[in-house]
Order: structure tokens, then sequence, then C-alpha cells
């Protein structure tokens, strides 16, 4: 069943059309999202979490089309932007907590799977540190966990692994994969090829068209 669709969506930046024309379907399972730099991969994740619209088209969930959905998917939404700006003098588990309840998760439950998923990540030592000490690394791995919080039926991943050494990329990719047996998880990753064998699809951005790759 395909839970997220796109039907003629089109988005332009000024003169500049990166999507023309978009019609897809995102089933459960992993989509990668693969093309060039700039060809609008980002754009298409920042539609399909709400945080732009189309100038044309129209986006839907689970059957119902936005903005009446935005509600019903943004309760159930998990978004990893490649740039974020992160609260500096928070912790990262005060962040995690803050997040948790934008969600309206419950906290506890909340606070208890950010330190699993942190742990899994290799964050376990630092979660009381301030986000201020944090690396790139570090910061990308914490956005990537705040993502995941509430086990989200749409995962939207922008470059989760980018900064990450070889053997943490590959527990984020494991994380991903196993989040993908029961969601939504549309990704864009410089490590396609090892992700693709788990992919329901993988989609070429490029030209303002994204067709399979």
């Amino acid at each position: 069943m395909a839970l997220l669709s796109l039907d003629n969506v089109s988005k332009s930046y000024g003169r500049k059309a990166v999507l023309n024309g978009v019609s897809l379907t995102f089933p459960v399972g992993l989509t990668l999202l693969v093309g060039p730099s700039g060809a609008g991969k980002s754009t298409l994740l920042r539609l399909l979490a709400t945080a732009e619209r189309p100038d044309h088209g129209a986006i839907a969930w689970d059957g119902a089309a936005l903005p009446a959905a935005r509600a019903t998917l943004r309760a159930t939404l998990g978004y990893a932007p490649q740039a974020v700006d992160l609260p500096e003098d928070l912790t990262a588990r005060e962040f995690a907590r803050h997040m948790a309840s934008l969600k309206g998760l419950d906290l506890g439950t909340a606070d208890a799977q950010f330190l699993g998923l942190a742990d899994a990540v290799g964050l376990h030592a630092d979660v009381n540190g301030r986000i201020a000490s944090y690396s790139g690394g570090m910061r990308r791995r914490l956005v990537f966990v705040q993502a995941l919080l509430g086990q989200p039926q749409l995962l939207a991943l922008d470059e989760p692994t980018a900064e990450l050494d070889g053997e943490t990329a590959r527990k984020l990719g494991a994380l991903i994969v196993d989040r993908a047996r029961e969601a939504v998880v549309v990704m864009t990753t410089h490590l396609s090829d090892e992700l693709a064998p788990h992919a329901v699809q993988v989609l070429r951005v490029d030209g303002g068209q994204v067709l399979p790759a």
C-alpha cells in the first residue's frame, strides 16, 4: 500500500524549476533518492516533510490530501534535514525531550527510547553534554536520533550518514533498514550502493523529474 503519494507536483525557486510535474508513490519500505548535487533531492524531502509547499499539484498521506492532512502527517513524521540550527545551550538529552514534547510523545517513554538510540549510534557517553561542545558528526547523529523518536510512520532523511565514519554510518544504516520494515522511509545518502539491496525503490532526481534509477 502506498501511504504517501505525489500527483503532478512542481516546485520552483524564482525561474529555476526544481521539480516539474512529478507523480510518485511511496510504499512502506526504504526509498533511496539519488542524483547530482542541486538536482532537487533535498527539495523533495522538504515537501514530503511539509517544511515547504508545492507550487502546483497535490501530496497525500494515507489517502488524505495536504494541507488538510498536514497535522495527521506531522504527528507521525520524523525529519532529519542536512542543516539544522540546534540549541547550543541545551544538552542532547534536553533537546531530545524538547523534540519529544513537540511531537506529543510520552516523555518518559521517549527518554528511554532516546537513550537506547544514543547508545546504538555511539552518543551514550555524551547525552548530558551541551550541544555547543558537539562535533559535526555528533550533531548529525543527534539530529538522526531525534527523527526516530516515537517510531514515526514517515521518515525523511537527508544525508544522515554524512560526516560519519564507516562503522557509525553502518550502524545508522541498520537502524534505517529496521524502521523501514514498518514505515515509509525516504532518504538521500552517499551509501546508496550499500543500502540499495534493502530498498523497495531507488529513484533518480534530475532535470526536474523523478524516475526509477
